[in-house]
């Protein structure tokens, strides 16, 4: 799936951005209680996710995807740990073989990978449902400062005695101007 391009671009200027997700303070009582199953770690992580902007833009259907991508990062935590403890196993004929839980952790990852696309949780999947970033959304003001600052930077440059332009005169011209210097 492809970004959306900027509005002023777009044929269909009725879709929409979502804009700037502003950081706005939740009443600890609203915070949905985690799933039951989840490990403390995982439970923090569950808190944290609705004390974000990215809590504002899930609604009420998508709550048994969102706690299915938390009891997967739960999941893949335990699996990890398992086959940190046995990475081979006795294959049928009594050799070493693979844990298969690593295709089986694989499969995990890919589901988590698009459950965090559809909610926005990294920066180009959160660019693709509309949502700006700070750093996408500066103001105008900042953009004209980097303009203004990057004139300055360049009056310098053409102030300094060592500056020669390009054009002017041929190579051979301007090692003689610097030797001469």
């Amino acid at each position: 799936m492809s970004a959306k391009k900027p509005a002023d671009k777009r044929q269909n200027r009725s879709t929409k951005d979502l804009g700037v997700l502003p950081q706005i303070a939740l009443d600890p009582a609203a915070i949905p209680p985690a799933p039951s199953h989840l490990t403390d770690r995982w439970v923090k992580s569950w808190e944290i996710f609705w004390r974000s902007p990215f809590a504002q833009v899930v609604q009420p259907a998508q709550m048994p995807a969102l706690e299915r991508l938390f009891s997967m990062y739960d999941e893949r935590e335990r699996m990890d740990i398992y086959l940190r403890e046995e990475p081979m196993i006795s294959g049928s004929q009594g050799q070493k073989i693979l844990n298969p839980m690593y295709r089986q952790r694989t499969s995990v990852d890919a589901e988590i990978r698009q459950l965090e696309d559809r909610f926005g949780l990294h920066p180009k999947a959160g660019l693709t449902l509309g949502i700006v970033y700070g750093e996408a959304a500066r103001s105008l003001e900042e953009l004209n400062a980097r303009i203004a600052n990057a004139a300055f930077a360049e009056a310098e440059a053409e102030a300094d005695p060592r500056y020669i332009e390009a054009g002017n005169d041929s190579a051979e011209e301007a090692t003689l101007l610097v030797a001469d210097q």
